[in-house]
């Protein structure tokens, strides 16, 4: 209340010298006004307050002139605080007016007793004369009977009537005063404070705000303070000051919009200006209100008409999961694009609920952080955010030891006050689906919050020029419902009798585990496992055990996905055997590519297995490794191309084989020379060391040319058995059969698979392949003639021949020209390695064919 006095202090000077403010702001009781009595009992404390402060039992008192001329129309107002329980021995009396500044004395004057003998005490006006105390009037019995602040205000009119005023709440509500009558001329000339006590509540005696004077009239009219909802029947109004008036109690006098009637109003009992409506109908959650007072009039008659207030009844709903989704999450704030540099999570409320977020949980993968308030209402997103970041995102909800989101992968966990989970999603930075957003500054945004199954499908990088939409509807919204039919991804068969299945999206788990599954050949089922209710995935286990390499036709159905679009799926699987040396070689290199383009790297499989390239390294001599670890089934004679930019090649090369590569990054590949392993379980199953030339002599650079192998059982890293892709399919076939591909045999020890080959590049026998076949190991020349007799190319001279083998000529001559179109003669001259002096020499005519010009 000190406001109030420092204005009437400000006042003084217009009311005159007859008057007495004193709220001891001054720190100091002594001056302006001077208090004198006992005064080495009393200071003023650090609160402001006039307090008694003695150590043993005494009577105590200070006073001060009044300066009051005459008692009419007077007003005497201030706070009293004790804090013991009043007796006999322990109370207080305020001296309105007594006619000797010696208070313990027992004067003649008016004064209000604080605490008696008995439990009955209350605030009590008398009347002494001669020592002869006669009561005038009383608030309620035991008010002040325990520990008590109130303020007093006491008013005497020129005809006698005095009235008491007292709030017990210790503040200026004072409600209906308490009356009593007397007239007596007992002007006197001070107003002070005394007190009896006990060596215990020596110090427990406080006074403040004091004021003495010329009645204060009111000629304000009450204010609506508040109104505010207790229950969905019961609405509260507090005004200025206490109310009374004949419209107060009147129903009709109380007007709700939308229209709710009230059927009862009363006062509260110890606060005159709090009204009690109770309600005809139930007030509907969420719903905003107005109220409207025609009427009010404060307890000196000054009346407001048309009082208008706003309310809402809001009560906090029971969530089920699902009720309250997770719709956006920045996890990666930098680089910045528009939003502030802060991690926080969106969350919308899909139902019809009004909920309290309070003491609900927002986690990762480590731990939880709280929620610290917030209502959700029905259709609204709702920031999360961690608490000293709020100015940040107006409207947002706090979350205390918010969590520490990681950037690449995580979890993020909403549960509610009693650890239900309302909804978890678990992200990885695929999600973005846009590597430039992935590097961070955009927002992961749900696509439709009525997928009923939401998975990775559901999510994609934020389409916002800021980077995303905190606390609005998503940029990516699209509430389109899936009218499409699942797809199998794959079908994985583990050892001994396992199938994993895999879908193209969440499925309802009841269709999975009820189909119908058929395969060919005929295994039965022992048993289906589903992981969630919505899970992309099913395990079938069958009572027999799978066949290595084994093709099985499969069908499963119908089985729905969460929008219950039902199909029969189909598929076939096999399971993968382990490779061995030579099972899988490296069959195409692109070790060249332009600039921006990327390499790769061809496999083929020459075995009759099928071969799971999960597991299996890529590598070079450099240590440099890279192992797959995704499922691709590779079949006998199948192709598969591992490169980090399939789009690259397929663009590059007209003949790519579309659905036949695996994204990878690839060891260092050198542009002169390097080497490629393929390794499982610590064996090398293939190793190439290719070098630049390798490639036909008469190109004139080797860039998005690849090499191919001419012959699959051919050796690796024999350069003959390896040429540069032909020119007329764009120098490169990956994911397919060779433009180079050459096989055959030869009946005698020594020969062509074909007599004729037209060296062009043009993918049909662009080289000519030799094969032989010795009983031992020989040590061999081999040069190549014209049909004049002149040697045109030494192929190669005191090579070591193994038993079998093969080699080709491209028609390139020594002198690095292409050789003319003619016959020739290949003659080879071997000698064994084992000292027994065996000699081989034949000679072989061939045609060397051409396009004439």
């Amino acid at each position: 209340m000190k406001t109030l006095f420092i204005v009437l202090a400000l006042l003084f000077p217009f009311f005159g010298w007859n008057q007495v403010i004193d709220d001891f702001s001054d720190g100091d009781f002594t001056a302006n006004p001077a208090w004198n009595g006992t005064n080495s009992t009393y200071i003023v404390n650090a609160g402001q307050e006039l307090q008694l402060s003695n150590t043993v039992a005494a009577s105590s008192y200070l006073s001060t002139p009044h300066n009051l001329s005459t008692l009419d129309n007077k007003q005497w107002e201030l706070l009293v605080r004790q804090t013991f329980s009043p007796s006999s021995s322990n109370f207080g009396r305020v001296y309105l007016t007594s006619n000797s500044a010696d208070l313990s004395t027992n004067p003649d004057g008016f004064y209000l007793q604080f605490g008696e003998a008995g439990a009955t005490d209350a605030v009590r006006l008398f009347k002494i004369v001669s020592g002869v105390s006669t009561q005038i009037c009383a608030a309620p019995d035991g008010q002040i009977a325990a520990s008590f602040t109130t303020h007093v205000k006491v008013v005497r009119d020129n005809a006698g009537l005095w009235k008491l005023f007292v709030d017990a709440s210790g503040g200026t509500n004072y409600g209906s005063p308490y009356t009593g009558t007397d007239a007596s001329v007992l002007l006197g000339t001070h107003f002070g404070v005394f007190q009896t006590y006990t060596a215990s509540n020596a110090a427990k005696f406080f006074y403040d705000d004091v004021y003495i004077g010329d009645e204060i009239i009111d000629t304000q009219a009450p204010s609506l303070v508040s109104s505010s909802v207790i229950t969905n029947s019961q609405l509260d109004l507090l005004f200025s000051e206490p109310v009374g008036g004949t419209a107060m109690l009147q129903t009709s006098n109380y007007i709700i919009n939308p229209s709710v009637p009230v059927s009862n109003v009363s006062v509260d009992g110890t606060n005159g200006a709090l009204l009690h409506l109770i309600l005809g109908t139930s007030l509907t959650n969420g719903q905003n209100y107005t109220i409207t007072i025609s009427s009010i009039e404060d307890v000196f008659g000054n009346i407001a008409t048309n009082l208008s207030g706003n309310f809402t009844y809001l009560v906090g709903e029971i969530a089920v999961k699902g009720d309250v989704l997770i719709s956006e999450i920045m996890v990666d704030p930098s680089p910045v694009i528009g939003l502030p540099e802060l991690e926080f999570i969106e969350i919308y409320n899909k139902s019809t609920k009004y909920i309290d977020l309070s003491g609900w949980k927002l986690g990762d993968q480590s731990g939880d952080g709280t929620i610290t308030s917030g209502f959700i209402n029905p259709g609204q997103h709702r920031i999360l955010c961690a608490t000293a970041n709020m100015p940040d995102f107006p409207g947002s909800s706090g979350v205390s030891s918010f969590p520490s989101y990681n950037n690449s992968s995580d979890d993020v966990v909403l549960k509610d006050n009693t650890g239900l989970l309302i909804d978890r999603i678990s992200y990885t930075d695929d999600w973005y689906r846009d590597p430039v957003k992935q590097d961070g500054g955009y927002t992961l945004e749900l696509i439709n919050p009525n997928d009923p199954c939401s998975d990775a499908s559901n999510w994609i990088a934020s389409n916002n020029p800021n980077g995303g939409t905190p606390g609005v509807q998503n940029s990516v919204y699209d509430i389109t419902p899936d009218t499409q039919v699942p797809n199998l991804t794959s079908l994985v068969a583990l050892s001994p009798n396992y199938l994993e299945v895999h879908f193209s999206e969440g499925m309802d788990s009841t269709s999975l585990v009820n189909a119908t599954i058929t395969t060919t050949p005929n295994l039965t089922v022992q048993s289906i496992s589903v992981a969630s209710a919505f899970s992309n995935q099913a395990v079938i286990i069958f009572n027999q055990n799978l066949t290595l390499s084994q093709h099985y036709s499969f069908s499963y159905g119908p089985v729905s996905d969460c929008w219950l679009n039902a199909a029969t799926l189909s598929g076939d699987f096999a399971l993968a055997d382990i490779p061995q040396a030579g099972d899988l070689v490296i069959n195409e290199i692109l070790f060249d590519p332009a600039t921006g383009g990327s390499d790769f790297v061809e496999v083929y499989n020459r075995s009759s297995k099928v071969i799971n390239l999960n597991g299996l390294i890529i590598a070079n001599l450099d240590e440099d490794t890279v192992q797959f670890d995704q499922n691709f089934f590779l079949n006998p004679g199948s192709y598969v191309v591992l490169t980090p930019d399939s789009n690259y090649q397929k663009s590059t090369f007209p003949e790519a084989v579309p659905g036949r590569f695996y994204a990878t990054s690839l060891p260092s590949l050198n542009n002169d020379s390097s080497t490629i392993q393929l390794i499982y379980n610590s064996v090398v199953i293939d190793k190439v060391s290719y070098n630049e030339d390798w490639h036909l002599s008469l190109i004139d650079d080797t860039e998005n040319k690849t090499l191919e192998r001419i012959n699959p059982e051919g050796a690796s890293s024999n350069a003959s058995n390896w040429h540069t892709a032909a020119e007329t399919i764009g120098f490169g076939t990956p994911g397919k059969l060779n433009s180079q591909y050459q096989s055959g045999s030869v009946s005698s020890t020594f020969g062509t698979t074909e007599p004729i080959f037209s060296p062009d590049n043009d993918g049909f026998q662009d080289v000519l392949l030799f094969q032989y076949n010795f009983d031992i190991g020989m040590i061999a020349n081999l040069k190549i003639f014209d049909n004049q007799g002149r040697e045109v190319h030494t192929l190669f001279s005191s090579e070591l021949l193994g038993q079998q083998g093969s080699f080709t000529w491209d028609g390139v001559m020594s002198n690095n020209q292409k050789a003319p179109i003619g016959i020739y003669i290949a003659v080879i001259e071997a000698f064994s390695v084992d000292g027994g002096g065996k000699q081989f020499a034949k000679r072989v005519g061939f045609t060397l064919a051409g396009k004439l010009d």
